[in-house]
């Protein structure tokens, strides 16, 4: 039996590598719409927040440029250059079935549009592992805010003891959410996230790579 009765999953850097991806998609964006485009590194590091924003801190904040036409170039892009480049991380398959097969019900909140999502979902054929998929346009409130919760997932999952829902992701933004919903975070170490600013939520739990998560839930890896 699971020690957990709900699992949230975030998606890019925590059940798929697509730091590469994101990058390559952002630079086309820029390019196309005559801006520097970023380094990886710096996208690298904005990878959790939402499209636009990233956008906007990667302009640093520039007032002659349009952020919402870059995120419809970037969004128009991403069949073609982000997702090809996409993996799933090593074991997230295994790490899945064990889960599915305790009967843990698994959700996956993402800041991918939905049609991006779904893509890259159906190209790992795992869309069907989640009794809730969610992407940013799918949503009234982002991540890190309760609201996402109660008004998205308890409709759609039921509402399990708060101890018993376990929220997984590589950044503070997750690890907040999960704080603010009541429930334990679990740190993705391996992800995007900043280590410093991660640590300093003190997660419930740590994990070096995606294979950990079933001992973690108490369950031996498949």
């Amino acid at each position: 039996m699971s020690a957990f009765d709900l699992i949230v999953f975030d998606f890019d850097g925590t059940l798929a590598d697509s730091a590469s991806g994101i990058a390559a998609c952002m630079s086309a964006a820029f390019e196309s719409c005559d801006l520097q485009p970023p380094s990886i590194d710096e996208v690298r590091r904005r990878i959790g927040l939402s499209l636009e924003e990233a956008i906007r801190q990667l302009i640093r904040d520039r007032r002659d440029v349009d952020i919402s036409a870059v995120a419809y170039r970037y969004r128009e892009l991403h069949p073609a250059v982000a997702a090809p480049a996409t993996t799933l991380f090593p074991g997230t398959r295994e790490m899945l079935s064990t889960l599915e097969a305790a009967g843990v019900t698994l959700a996956l909140i993402s800041q991918k549009a939905r049609r991006s999502l779904a893509q890259v979902l159906g190209q790992f054929a795992i869309e069907h592992c989640f009794d809730v998929v969610l992407g940013s346009d799918d949503v009234m409130t982002p991540k890190p805010h309760a609201a996402l919760y109660e008004r998205h997932v308890i409709p759609r999952c039921g509402d399990p003891a708060r101890d018993r829902v376990l929220v997984v992701g590589d950044t503070d933004i997750d690890l907040r959410f999960a704080a603010n919903i009541g429930a334990r975070g679990c740190w993705a170490q391996y992800g995007y996230g900043h280590h410093a600013s991660c640590r300093a939520l003190n997660p419930a739990y740590t994990i070096p790579d995606i294979k950990a998560l079933p001992l973690v839930c108490g369950l031996a890896a498949s």
